[in-house]
């Protein structure tokens, strides 16, 4: 793995140790007695990797989880005492798992190893970790940090060589897994038994491509809570258009820091404590305004097996929700189609009225003489293939005709929506966490969306999105997504 940015911290506090255990609080046990160092002791222990079975336990039709994504090729043991102090860090380098120096990995991602421990107490409870396929000077404070050519994860989620870590949630804290050495451990046979399998958890979430069973505008329900100008809408969109399909997507908002043990700001472990200072890749920002379309480069075109995977840190700011970007391909139905301007599809909405051709904008609104400041078609026309053709900064010069003209043009026919992740598992909105895959599914699209990715309102007019979202592991979240 290419070495990896950390942030190192001070060791932990016992007060901070008891605050990303979640409810468990309480300290660990710090009974001196005996306490007499020996040259070394043994102990037994047994690691469980996120498998396709997922180390949650609440979850339901779980998404398979590829060897690459679960195998562990080398890590780190750390023992902390009841102070919150690293007593000793034992570390199982590649090339001793590849000698087979521990057992195989099972195929239910469990590993049952030995290790020798010099050099630590007798009679002293330690809690036990461990940081798979990465490095750490401090793992309960660390933070790792992900730069440009890394901003999906991608130094932490290489193949074979995931970063994980103790699982820290409301199912399983982190600190519930000890030892506790006595002279009987000094003998290889009588190793001491770490008193629960650690289980493991991968640092980053999954996006998956999103998928769509939605191929054409929807009429809404009798009783949906829609307004009469999002009916109207709604009317005009289903009579225009023919059909829509998903042809790429982007992912706003990736969060370039992460913890490396996941931390909580509640007893609950609902409320996801995420890096002070957290800045991110592909900004909502950078997408553009609502009239112009920036960074189209952070796109993916739809693949036919729905099989691209994106891996980034886990989030939870309101302000800056990791989101996903839709595109659609909007085909107008053939009265449309055999008048319009442009043969690619390009079309219009003007207020909030879709249409084909300028001439047909400029004869509903003949009693208004400044409409394209009283230019006839032809010119209007000639207006927009200028800017579509532009060589320099194409979408530069569309921004300006939409402007300039205070029209909506779905140039090629792409519209826009955008929806804020959710994880359901949490049951908090804006939220994404480790170890889950978040997969979006649209169900049906209520009109047709925004001109560019940022050219929607900031309320539900038009384009509101009804979600619906399941969660299983790694852990799988399938969002059912109405789009309006």
């Amino acid at each position: 793995m290419k070495k990896m940015n950390l942030l190192v911290m001070s060791l932990v506090s016992a007060a901070a140790l008891s605050f990303t255990s979640c409810s468990d609080s309480e300290d660990l046990a710090n009974d001196k007695a005996g306490q007499n160092k020996v040259d070394k002791f043994y102990m037994t222990l047994t690691v469980q990797t996120p498998t396709s079975n997922g180390t949650r336990t609440a979850q339901k039709n779980p998404r398979e989880a590829s060897k690459e994504e679960s195998y562990v090729t080398s890590g780190t043991f750390y023992l902390v005492d009841a102070n919150g102090k690293i007593a000793k860090s034992i570390t199982i380098d590649e090339q001793a798992w590849a000698n087979a120096k521990v057992p195989q990995q099972g195929t239910d991602g469990k590993t049952t190893l030995q290790v020798p421990v010099e050099n630590v107490t007798a009679g002293t409870k330690y809690s036990v970790y461990f940081l798979a396929n990465a490095t750490s000077a401090s793992p309960l404070t660390d933070v790792y940090t992900s730069d440009l050519d890394n901003k999906f994860a991608k130094a932490y989620s290489t193949a074979n060589k995931f970063a994980m870590f103790n699982e820290n949630d409301a199912d399983v804290k982190a600190n519930s897994h000890t030892v506790v050495f006595t002279s009987d451990n000094k003998d290889a046979n009588s190793a001491a038994k770490v008193s629960d399998i650690i289980k493991i958890d991968r640092l980053t979430a999954r996006i998956d491509e999103p998928t769509s069973e939605a191929t054409e505008i929807k009429a809404y329900a009798e009783d949906a809570e829609a307004t009469e100008a999002e009916k109207k809408a709604n009317e005009d969109a289903k009579k225009a258009v023919s059909k829509v399909a998903l042809t790429s997507y982007a992912i706003s908002n990736v969060a370039k820091k992460t913890n490396v043990m996941q931390q909580w700001g509640d007893a609950k472990c609902t409320n996801l404590s995420i890096p002070e200072g957290i800045t991110y890749f592909q900004p909502t920002s950078e997408f553009g305004t609502k009239t112009l379309l920036q960074n189209y480069g952070y796109f993916n075109a739809v693949t036919t097996d729905k099989s691209h995977k994106d891996y980034i840190f886990e989030n939870n700011s309101s302000d800056n929700a990791t989101s996903i970007y839709f595109e659609y391909t909007v085909t107008l139905n053939d009265v449309y189609k055999n008048k319009a301007d442009f043969p690619d599809g390009t079309f219009y909405r003007y207020n909030k009225v879709i249409y084909s051709n300028i001439q047909d904008i400029i004869n509903d609104y003949q009693d208004q003489k400044a409409i394209f400041d009283g230019k006839d078609a032809a010119t209007v026309i000639a207006e927009l293939k200028a800017a579509k053709d532009d060589t320099t900064d194409p979408e530069a010069k569309l921004d300006e005709f939409r402007k300039k003209y205070d029209i909506e043009v779905f140039n090629a026919g792409k519209t826009y929506y955008v929806q804020k992740i959710k994880d359901q598992y949490l049951g908090v909105d804006n939220t994404i966490q480790r170890n889950s895959i978040y997969l979006l599914n649209v169900k049906n699209i209520f009109n047709v969306g925004a001109q560019v990715p940022n050219g929607g309102p900031d309320d539900r007019t038009l384009y509101y999105l009804d979600v619906e979202v399941s969660v299983n592991p790694w852990v799988l979240n399938t969002q059912n997504v109405d789009l309006k």
